[in-house]
């Protein structure tokens, strides 16, 4: 995005800012992110004696949800909320940059039985379904996170041996990806995420297998909980 307009003053050979970044950013609660733009002149080069200021524009009318550098452009997530910030060089200012705070997940639990079994002719479990919560914005109060990913995994039979083969695990209602022993599936607007595990061609399937769900905040931490662990019986006759 580039913010073009004349300028007067110790920087008038400025004429644009640059900015690069998504125009709609978002962030976790705890994490950062870091808006960067350029001041260019005439020929479009930077300027870097030029420094771009960042502000908040709701600051004093809206409770944003996060924290502004104003020299650095470093945004710290704070609490789930939205709100809009701008760069600017003396008069000149990009257009408006909307941020996103999104929660972080801080437990992952079971939202469904943790066995299920697969009879005759069945060619699909049931429904693996996990829920995340959001436990720290609102104390004592656990509210659902939708669109946060949940990760599902075969853990027996071990990946790799004749016996997962004919198994593959997949978003309920989707289809097999090219990695047959994963899934990522994203929760809905309850927090929860659904999988099946699935018979592939015409394997026979083992007696059990056992599937792992488990998730990650945006910083790259296990959230607590994780895993969880479902078990699946198959029936051959």
């Amino acid at each position: 995005m580039t913010a073009c307009k004349q300028l007067t003053g110790s920087f008038s050979n400025v004429v644009a800012i640059a900015y690069t970044g998504p125009t709609a950013p978002t962030v976790e609660v705890g994490d950062t992110i870091r808006l960067t733009a350029h001041a260019l002149d005439a020929a479009g080069d930077s300027v870097p004696d030029a420094a771009v200021t960042w502000a908040v524009l709701e600051l004093d009318t809206v409770r944003v949800g996060f924290s502004l550098d104003s020299t650095t452009g470093l945004i710290t997530g704070l609490y789930p909320g939205s709100g809009r910030v701008v760069g600017a060089v003396e008069n000149l200012q990009t257009d408006p940059i909307s941020v996103t705070v999104t929660a972080r997940p801080d437990s992952i639990a079971l939202a469904g039985s943790p066995v299920d079994t697969v009879g005759p002719g069945a060619v699909a479990s049931s429904p693996l379904e996990t829920v995340l919560w959001d436990l720290t914005t609102t104390p004592g109060t656990s509210t659902p996170i939708a669109g946060k990913t949940v990760t599902y995994r075969l853990v027996e039979p071990t990946p790799g041996t004749a016996a997962a083969q004919g198994l593959g695990l997949a978003p309920a209602g989707g289809t097999v990806g090219t990695d047959t022993t994963q899934a990522a599936v994203l929760t809905d607007a309850n927090g929860v995420a659904s999988a099946e595990l699935l018979l592939l061609g015409s394997a026979t399937p083992p007696d059990s297998a056992v599937v792992e769900a488990g998730a990650l905040t945006a910083l790259g931490d296990t959230v607590p909980g994780s895993p969880v662990r479902f078990v699946v019986y198959f029936i051959t006759q």
